[in-house]
């Protein structure tokens, strides 16, 4: 499944976007990693999902590469969307 990439304005350094990220996805239950090249998100120490990114100034443009079997890419946006704003996920 190909998933479209997709941008998210973002305030701060990208050290303090993926500390913001780290706090949201935590909060649901979720993990963030970031290599340097790649955001994996883990539920229980598995990946769940995995993207490339690239920051443009104070925007990332991400693309999934690795979703759940059978779940849809636009939740799986929505879900990192949320992480990157700070905000949860529903």
């Amino acid at each position: 499944m190909d998933c479209t990439p997709f941008t998210v304005d973002f305030t701060g350094t990208p050290e303090e976007l993926f500390a913001k990220m780290q706090q949201a996805a935590s909060e649901q239950n979720f993990a963030v990693s970031n290599d340097g090249e790649t955001i994996s998100v883990k539920v229980l120490g598995f990946t769940v999902a995995k993207a490339t990114y690239h920051i443009t100034g104070q925007q990332v443009t991400i693309t999934i590469t690795q979703n759940p079997p059978g779940y849809p890419c636009e939740k799986t946006q929505h879900i990192m969307t949320k992480f990157i704003t700070g905000g949860v996920s529903s």
